[in-house]
């Protein structure tokens, strides 16, 4: 099972996993930002650039048992996509 908080979604099972991923419009590449793991668990942040749909992070928790995913979740956004409130500007710098 996959859980996506940020769109409200769960998948359920590997072969909707793995459909989602096949049906994403042609042309998406997965850049591996960093990846940190240990007993039984892993974290991955990736970007996702597609020219047609503009550019995507995902920052994924992973647990593992018997070598294989069993749970995940994972957060995906746009860089950019949540302006900083004006409030905390002063506490701040743009990226």
């Amino acid at each position: 099972m996959v859980e996506w908080p940020v769109s409200g979604e769960r998948i359920t099972g590997r072969d909707d996993y793995v459909a989602v991923n096949r049906e994403y419009p042609e042309g998406w590449s997965v850049r591996v930002l960093r990846i940190v793991a240990g007993d039984g668990e892993a974290v991955s942040g990736v970007e996702v650039p597609h020219e047609g749909v503009g550019t995507f992070r995902a920052v994924s928790f992973w647990t593992v048992r018997d070598g294989r995913i069993v749970r995940g979740t994972e957060y995906w956004t746009s860089p950019g996509a949540d302006p900083r409130p004006a409030w905390w500007a002063a506490y701040t710098d743009p990226m």
